[in-house]
């Protein structure tokens, strides 16, 4: 898994994910930052699945480690570009009823408060 971080406008953090999450030391990465940023203040992410083939239980609950995490800080993090195959595993779960993911970057922006 790769992770690529960049700051939009309004202080939103984007992390462009590429690969499989699929838990491990990698997966793990996305949950570091997050926590990182909390502390350094940002409150708002989107995560980018574009690129993203899989996700296992390991890789869903690193997710919602950071979605949880972001949430106590008082933020939100959205979900944008997610594979048909991703939205349907996060339907399946019963995860699109806590995540909430849209169609693009710019819906997800839009939607941030």
């Amino acid at each position: 898994m790769k992770l690529r971080q960049k700051e939009l406008e309004n202080g939103v953090v984007l992390f462009e994910v590429e690969g499989n999450i699929v838990g491990g030391p990698d997966a793990m990465v996305l949950n570091d930052e997050v926590h990182k940023l909390i502390g350094s203040g940002k409150k708002k992410f989107i995560v980018s699945l574009k690129a993203v083939e899989h996700i296992n239980s390991s890789g869903l609950g690193i997710l919602i480690a950071s979605l949880n995490a972001v949430r106590q800080a008082g933020g939100d993090l959205k979900i944008a570009n997610a594979s048909s195959r991703v939205l349907d595993l996060l339907k399946i779960t019963k995860l699109n009823q806590i995540f909430e993911s849209y169609e693009s970057v710019d819906d997800a922006m839009k939607n941030l408060a």
